[in-house]
């Protein structure tokens, strides 16, 4: 008998976790899951969203400084375009004269993205919102 009361109280000394203790832990593992996993597929919505952000900038920046008379538009060279922008002018003439106008703090890969939705037309400036590579353009082209 008493070999059997020592092999019982040794199972009851044994350490596990409890079931609580192991739902917590997978509950705090799927919640770390949640958050990493969006954030993985992310990258490249966020980088998208921030050149179309640019290129409207840039493009609404070109169509006020060429009402003011200072063209920034390079022939039909759009990354050369955006470049002038970013290095800004200064309208001479008119209602607006002394009036800078820029785009600064892009780095050269913003000008790059944001060049991806923006065409030269007719001597504009033109913001397209779908992107040079998926066969963009054309008719789809809004002056901003």
């Amino acid at each position: 008998m008493k070999f059997a009361s020592q092999t019982s109280s040794l199972r009851r000394t044994r350490s596990a976790f409890s079931l609580s203790e192991v739902l917590m832990v997978v509950a705090i593992i799927g919640v770390m899951v949640g958050i990493v996993v969006p954030m993985l597929n992310q990258n490249d919505a966020v980088y998208a969203a921030r050149d179309r952000r640019n290129a409207q900038e840039l493009c609404s920046t070109c169509a006020v400084a060429q009402a003011a008379g200072v063209n920034f538009v390079q022939d039909e060279s759009v990354i050369d375009t955006v470049r002038s922008i970013v290095r800004g002018g200064m309208s001479v003439n008119g209602a607006m004269r002394g009036r800078v106008f820029v785009v600064p703090g892009l780095s050269e890969e913003d000008m790059v993205g944001a060049s991806k939705y923006l065409r030269v037309k007719d001597g504009q400036l033109m913001y397209s919102p779908t992107d040079a590579g998926s066969g963009g353009g054309g008719s789809g082209n809004q002056q901003l």
